[in-house]
């Protein structure tokens, strides 16, 4: 095998970690905020914002589900300051206590599991690069 083909090999599998997404499902204690038009209708998919009470910076942003809930996992116990509102001029701008912190899951490390699909990777590539390398060397002759 060619030597630049190897080094292309190693190259390539070296990068393949950094667009990688990892996930974690946990459960935790979570504060769910519903909002609703005073029909009774959800206040659904639109835009909202938590802040810590006094603060400037929002802790979380989004738009609410079509059932007009938040979850918030309040990252210590305190006061929140919900800012919500629509496209058509209805919004609520409120202040919530929460009694406790959500638990912060801490992500385990697994890099044998890295190391492994770093390996199978390379694997592939190198089996890759010997098969187009006996093809071509057959059809030369």
């Amino acid at each position: 095998m060619r030597p630049w083909l190897l080094g292309l090999a190693l190259a390539l599998s070296a990068s393949a970690g950094a667009h990688e997404l990892t996930h974690e499902i946990t459960q935790a204690q979570a504060v769910v905020l519903r909002l609703a038009y005073s029909d009774g209708n959800p206040f659904a998919f639109e835009a909202y914002e938590i802040y810590p009470h006094g603060g400037r910076t929002p802790v979380q942003l989004g738009r609410t589900d079509a059932h007009g809930r938040i979850a918030f996992l309040p990252p210590q116990a305190g006061r929140w300051r919900l800012r919500a509102w629509s496209e058509d001029g209805h919004g609520v701008d409120l202040v919530f206590t929460t009694g406790t912190a959500a638990a912060t899951p801490r992500p385990t490390p697994t890099p044998w599991a890295q190391l492994g699909r770093i390996f199978l990777g390379l694997a592939v590539l190198l089996a890759l690069f010997a098969a187009i390398h006996l093809y071509l060397k057959r059809r030369r002759t």
